[in-house]
């Protein structure tokens, strides 16, 4: 069972719209990730910011899926358990919903994640059996939100929250996690790659 996680309760300031449902090449951005994740993934959680929002996205879900006429994963939309407090607290209620023992975690405004990426990722997961899988560029810096997190790291996200800590950094004080150069993950790096300007999608 592989299960992923996609953040999409940001409130993406800088773009001025919600990244998840831009138009990317003819398509919603979520879309083009959804698309990748395809045959690669048994369940996808949306984590969304609210009910409105989630409304927004379970109709671009439908439309997805009343064009595919193959297998497609399942696909459940979820609501932040409290809203507007952070990516770590998205990722809690993405962990507590999923049916597999963890989660690959990617924000919405990826849509250049790769199938090799995934499937790579999900290997290293399946060899080594670790709490926490995070990238990590030659400089040191991370990428807390393409990386794998198992679901006994619930209770000490919560715990990391009732600190009054938010961001999912935080939580690698208090668990053991795998870190991958970027390169042995996507030799491209373009999974890496973010929209958070307008700019961007040209």
């Amino acid at each position: 069972m592989r299960s992923c996680i996609i953040l999409c309760g940001g409130r993406s300031q800088r773009m001025g719209q919600d990244k998840g449902l831009m138009i990317l090449e003819d398509k919603p951005v979520l879309i083009h990730l959804i698309e990748t994740l395809d045959n690669l993934v048994d369940e996808i959680i949306l984590v969304l910011r609210d009910k409105k929002q989630a409304r927004s996205y379970q109709n671009l879900i439908n439309n997805y899926q009343n064009l595919q006429k193959d297998h497609y994963p399942q696909i459940q939309l979820v609501t932040d358990l409290e809203k507007d407090q952070g990516p770590l607290l998205g990722l809690l209620t993405g962990l507590s919903h999923i049916k597999a023992e963890g989660a690959l975690v990617l924000p919405c405004d990826s849509p250049f994640v790769s199938g090799y990426f995934i499937k790579k990722t999900f290997q290293i997961i399946e060899e080594e059996k670790v709490m926490a899988m995070v990238p990590q560029w030659p400089d040191g810096s991370l990428e807390p939100l393409h990386g794998y997190y198992h679901k006994k790291c619930i209770p000490i996200i919560e715990d990391v929250l009732n600190r009054g800590l938010r961001d999912v950094k935080s939580l690698f004080n208090y668990i053991d996690v795998e870190y991958i150069a970027v390169d042995i993950l996507d030799p491209e790096k373009t999974s890496f790659r973010n929209l958070n300007r307008p700019q961007d999608l040209k």
